[in-house]
């Protein structure tokens, strides 16, 4: 189990600005020579505090076999999406924002990361490839 950090989610690196009121933010993480497990942890977006995420984007790119994965962040591990089985080249996958009108949209208080959270993954080597994930977000001016 381990945590890795894309550049877009760096401590230091802040979102800009797509247009007033709108931040769009891509990212990258190359999976490289690494070895997935079961609790591995990407930070793919930095959220800052005041954001109001209103659309969210991921996919990848791999030779693995099947694996389990969620998008949250650090309060809700599946705030955009919930436990689901991916497969070799499965494309982006839309992760609900505040699309949902039964939802009130989250502000986060606080700096945070959204995160690609792996829970179970069937392939036993190293898979490569990498995650990507889009974002969009308002922000509050506060």
């Amino acid at each position: 189990m381990a945590t890795y950090t894309a550049v877009a989610a760096q401590a230091a690196v802040q979102p800009k600005g797509l247009r007033v009121g709108l931040v769009a933010v891509r990212s990258t993480y190359s999976i490289g020579a690494v070895s997935l497990s079961a609790g591995d942890i990407f930070q793919m977006v930095k959220v800052p505090a005041n954001a109001t995420p209103i659309f969210v984007q991921f996919g990848s790119t791999n030779n693995s076999d099947q694996y389990l994965l969620h998008v949250g962040d650090g309060i809700n591990t599946a705030r955009y999406r919930s436990y689901a089985t991916y497969s070799i080249a499965n494309g982006y996958v839309l992760a609900w924002a505040n699309l949902s009108p039964i939802v009130a949209p989250y502000t986060y208080s606080a700096d945070d990361t959204i995160d690609i959270f792996i829970s179970t993954i069937t392939a036993t080597s190293t898979i490569g490839g990498a995650f990507y994930m889009n974002a969009i977000f308002s922000m509050n001016p506060d």
